[in-house]
């Protein structure tokens, strides 16, 4: 029976609000028509400049399926959730992929999509860190399961608003280690070109006066004629994110973060 049963999707992407604009809109519906139907939504930048956009997957099954202490919930997930999931989560990948590399042909750059969330209607709502270039964690499935399994053996408390993986104070730190990183080899690259670059700057100061002030003229008519640019993404470093603390997000607003390895609250 199991095999004639499918959950239905919806692709809501919530966007920075610098990022959205009508032309970003038909482009997003456009590409991902094929998949699921979309909507999109800005909201106001979160923690910062950063941007964050985030794309959630809501899913509908009208059948029970997530107490695993039901027979035929659990005979459901087992037969539905996890093929179907692994289904969407690599057409998605590829679409995200796809529309990156049109917008790379017309001179773009990607677009990120920095959370992916399962809302599970009203069992649960993971919130998953995509990687660098968006994709889903190879094990994306394996997360949902264990997450599962935890959320019915009670594991992570009650009054659940979200399970994030990794937890904002973790990705957060793994990021400024990438950064500090990323910056100490741009220091080594420099120090290493050090000589080049005094032979550069010094073959920069024989520029003229007079050429300098035409320089400064012809920028500022090309300012005047040029519209206000568009808010730039910024380009994070890439590195492989750690999903071993997850914070648990209570509806209450507090977080406890979870060691998985442990099985165990930190």
């Amino acid at each position: 029976m199991t095999a004639f049963i499918r959950p239905s999707l919806i692709l809501r992407m919530d966007l920075d609000e610098r990022l959205f604009n009508d032309e970003c809109v038909s482009d997003i519906k456009r590409s991902y028509s094929y998949v699921a139907p979309s909507l999109v939504q800005a909201h106001e930048p979160v923690g910062g400049q950063r941007p964050e956009n985030v794309m959630r997957f809501m899913i509908k099954l009208h059948r029970a399926y997530w107490d695993k202490s039901d027979e035929a919930a659990q005979q459901l997930w087992e037969g539905v959730m996890p093929k179907w999931l692994h289904n969407m989560f690599s057409k998605v990948s590829n679409t995200i992929t796809a529309a990156n590399s049109v917008r790379a042909e017309n001179g773009q750059p990607a677009f990120p999509y920095h959370w992916l969330e399962l809302e599970f209607g009203d069992n649960a709502l993971i919130a998953v860190k995509t990687g660098s270039d968006s994709s889903f964690p190879a094990d994306g499935v394996d997360m949902v399961e264990r997450v599962r399994d935890l959320m019915n053996a009670g594991a992570l408390g009650q009054d659940i608003a979200c399970v994030r993986i990794p937890s904002r104070a973790s990705y957060e730190a793994q990021l400024a280690a990438a950064e500090q990183a990323q910056a100490e080899a741009v220091v080594a690259a420099e120090q290493g070109d050090s000589a080049g670059q005094v032979a550069e700057q010094a073959e920069l100061a024989s520029v003229t006066a007079e050429q300098a002030v035409d320089v400064a003229g012809t920028a500022a008519e090309g300012q005047a004629d040029s519209a206000e640019p568009a808010f730039a993404i910024p380009e994070l470093p890439a590195f492989d994110v750690d999903y071993g603390t997850w914070g648990i997000e209570y509806a209450d607003g507090s977080v406890r973060e979870f060691n998985v390895a442990a099985g165990a609250f930190s």
